[in-house]
Order: C-alpha cells, then structure tokens, then sequence
C-alpha cells in the first residue's frame, strides 16, 4: 500500500465524526467547523455557523486522526480500522474536497476549504 497525501489542517472547513453507513447530516453524528472558515461555512449550508459548531481544537484532533492513517496505511490494522477512503469531490455547490477515514465503526471526514 502506497503512502498518500495527508491533510493540511490549516484547510480544513469542517469536519464530522459520526456513525459510519449513516446518514452525514448531523443526524448520527457531528458537524465542526473551523473559526477562520466561518463564514464561508455559513454561506455554503445556506445558515449561520454557531458558536458551539465552531472548535479549532476539534478540528485539529480529528485532522490527526485521519492522517495518522494517511502518512501510514500499514497503520490499517485487521479488526481495529475496517477501511480507508480518500475520496476527492468536486460538485456543483463549491464544496469540493474531502477525506474520510473509518476508524472501528466511526466515520471521521474532513471537508476542504475550497
């Protein structure tokens, strides 16, 4: 398995951690966002980013947890992490990329600043 690009958290709008094979609305999980992309997160979700939805250190953490994945595949062990996906996106909506990681039965995404 080849080594891939990690994830400059710096870029990063949000990022949520939920139930994986669920639905990523919020529904079974959560949604937290970056204080310098604030606005810009308020405008793509069409409503204003609280400031309970917004935690830098969240972010960073979560951030840490995909790219320790990232920077070393081999880190995929049998029965603890089920599976990796990178999963670049680029749609109409200006929300273009993220990386997302399944970690036991957790889904833990990180959505790019575009």
């Amino acid at each position: 398995m080849q080594k891939i690009n990690t994830v400059n958290a710096g870029k990063v709008m949000s990022v949520y951690s939920g139930i994986n094979g669920r639905c990523c609305c919020g529904c079974s999980g959560k949604h937290t966002y970056a204080l310098k992309y604030r606005k810009d997160a308020s405008k793509h979700r069409g409503y204003k980013v609280e400031d309970d939805e917004i935690s830098d250190r969240t972010v960073k953490l979560f951030v840490n947890k995909i790219n320790r994945i990232l920077s070393n595949p081999k880190n995929l062990v049998k029965g603890k992490h089920e599976y990796m996906s990178v999963a670049p996106l680029k749609q109409k909506n200006g929300f273009n990329n993220f990386t997302s990681v399944v970690i036991n039965t957790r889904l833990y995404i990180a959505y790019l600043a575009t």
